[in-house]
C-alpha cells in the first residue's frame, strides 16, 4: 500500500515536467538565433551591394566597387562568404551583384553522413554613373 500511496502522489512533478520541457526551449532558442543571423546576412548581402553601386556609380571602377563590398562581407565573420559583380544594363545603367554562402553555425557539418548544404543568397543593386 505505501508503493502506490506514492504513486498516486504529485510530487516531484513540476521537476519533470521542466526536465522536459527545457530541451525544447533550447532548440527554440537555437532556430531563433539563426533565423536572426540569417535576416541579418541578407541585410549585409543587400548593403554590400548598395555600397557597391554607389561607388561604381562615382569611380566608374568595377575593382574598387567590388573591392568596397568584400570589405562588408568580410567584416561580418566566417559565417557569411561572397563575391560581388559589376554589369553594364546599358550606357549608364548598371547592376551591382552581390551573392553570398550563409552557413548554418548551429548545425554540425555533416549529420548521418549528409552535408548540410549553405544557403545561397543574392542581392541586387541599380544605377547609374555620374558624370
Amino acid at each position: 500500500m505505501k508503493w502506490l500511496d506514492k504513486f498516486k502522489s504529485e510530487r516531484g512533478s513540476a521537476t519533470l515536467e521542466f526536465i522536459g520541457i527545457v530541451p525544447l526551449a533550447f532548440l527554440l532558442l537555437a532556430i531563433i538565433i539563426q533565423f536572426v543571423v540569417i535576416v541579418n546576412a541578407a541585410l549585409i548581402t543587400q548593403s554590400a551591394a548598395n555600397e557597391a553601386a554607389s561607388v561604381y556609380s562615382v569611380t566608374k571602377s568595377e575593382s574598387e566597387a567590388t573591392n568596397a563590398a568584400n570589405k562588408i562581407l568580410n567584416a561580418t565573420g566566417d559565417y557569411l562568404s561572397g563575391s560581388a559583380s559589376i554589369a553594364a544594363t546599358g550606357e549608364k545603367d548598371f547592376d551591382a551583384t552581390v551573392n553570398v554562402q550563409i552557413d548554418l553555425f548551429l548545425l554540425p557539418e555533416s549529420i548521418g553522413g549528409y552535408i548540410i548544404p549553405l544557403l545561397p543568397y543574392s542581392a541586387t543593386a541599380s544605377g547609374r554613373v555620374i558624370e
